[in-house]
């Protein structure tokens, strides 16, 4: 017997859930293949593709799929036992949430490897520690958008901040290609070499990471509560630990004003002290006024940037956002949970974590409301997920339409 085909035979899928009336494809599975699932043989009748599902019973319409022990799915046509789980023969269903019990008991992991550990970063005057040192050019208003790009254009490659490769010597080689006679087929053939422009040493002010050019389309007109979130949004960035300073460009007719800026600033960091060139173009009067002030204001604050130096900090100082990544149908498996662990750790020690994608937690609101330190928290989130899919659907679309096309095939 090929012990190593047997031992192959049982990895060949995976029930996560005992409550779960679907199993998952750890490999790709052929059509007629015998699938025992405790104590039950089980023929697919038909192919099922890595990471994709199949049914362990036969569904009529309007039956549940529950997968993760909760329900993702209702039947809207015959499924027979041993048939791939799809997007045409389930449509997407999550269940109801309400405030329930707090649920805060949870066992901490070992973390006695990571005690004393230090991580080199940026240390801010508000006591954050950010991992990166940029400095940011955002526009108050739309209007202002081409200002930003131009600075973007006249600063970048100067300052040894353009990364992304022009490909400028591989259309030269095509070129050259062409000029000496060679054929298509040659030219589709050609190896063409390419020398990535990522050096630090390229940089004039080596500690500086970046500058990030951040452009919109808000803020002229609209409502006094969008330009409330649009300043509010801009004061995150500008606050964030990863942020050294900021330019502020203005047209000084739009909505999103400087004062709201500067109040949404204050909330966010009451003695807030970064370098901050804000510049109102209708003041300084013409637009040639407004970009040389704009390009010695921030050759400035990039001057005083580069003065901060990676210093020794606690882990307790780190806090990362956890975001999707590409996710496919082995995420649930293996990299959330990898990601999980990797969060109790970090908190453990003092650390913070963020879901950044809060859309991807439909399905689980009842068990992560569960978890929330107080009901008034517990509140807030499932009036979070509700209001978001709301307005989603208002708009033609919903949680349905999470994970996307991309996320759902194999190849």
């Amino acid at each position: 017997m090929d012990t190593n085909f047997e031992e192959k035979k049982k990895h060949r899928f995976l029930q996560i859930h005992a409550l779960d009336n679907v199993l998952v494809a750890l490999q790709d599975l052929a059509k007629g293949e015998q699938i025992v699932f405790e104590g039950k043989t089980i023929v697919l009748i038909t192919a099922v593709e890595s990471k994709h599902k199949f049914a362990i019973a036969s569904f009529k319409k309007g039956d549940r799929i529950i997968m993760y022990g909760v329900l993702v799915g209702i039947v809207n046509q015959s499924i027979d036992e041993g048939e791939a789980i799809t997007v045409k023969n389930v449509d997407h269903a999550s269940g109801d949430y309400v405030l329930g019990e707090r649920k805060l008991n949870w066992e901490q992991p070992d973390t006695s490897d990571f005690a004393g550990k230090t991580f080199n970063g940026f240390h801010r005057a508000d006591g954050s520690v950010g991992t990166r040192n940029f400095w940011l050019v955002i526009p108050l208003v739309f209007c202002e958008n081409r200002n930003v790009n131009v600075l973007k254009e006249a600063l970048d490659e100067k300052l040894g901040y353009k990364k992304i490769k022009s490909y400028e010597n591989e259309v030269e080689s095509l070129i050259s290609l062409y000029k000496t006679g060679k054929s298509t087929q040659e030219i589709l053939n050609a190896d063409l070499k390419t020398t990535p422009n990522d050096s630090k040493s390229t940089r004039l002010f080596p500690n500086v990471d970046g500058v990030k050019f951040i452009t919109h389309h808000m803020g002229c007109g609209g409502i006094k509560l969008d330009a409330d979130s649009l300043c509010g949004l801009i004061a995150g960035y500008i606050t964030h630990p990863n942020v050294a300073g900021a330019t502020i460009l203005s047209l000084g007719c739009q909505h999103s004003e400087v004062s709201t800026l500067q109040d949404e600033i204050k909330k966010r960091d009451p003695q807030f002290n970064k370098p901050l060139a804000i510049l109102e173009q209708q003041f300084l009067g013409t637009e040639t006024n407004l970009m040389q002030e704009a390009l010695k204001r921030t050759f400035a604050g990039l001057i005083e940037a580069n003065k901060i130096e990676r210093k020794p900090a606690s882990i307790s100082k780190l806090c990362i956002g956890l975001e999707c990544g590409g996710s496919d149908g082995f995420s649930g498996i293996s990299a959330n949970p990898a990601l999980g662990y990797v969060s109790d750790i970090l908190v453990s020690l003092g650390g913070s974590v963020v879901l950044s994608e809060f859309p991807e937690l439909c399905g689980v609101e009842q068990e992560l409301s569960d978890r929330c330190v107080d009901e008034e928290t517990a509140t807030r989130f499932m009036n979070l997920m509700s209001t978001y899919n709301a307005r989603a659907v208002a708009d033609g679309s919903g949680f349905y339409a999470n994970p996307s096309p991309g996320n759902i095939r194999t190849d």
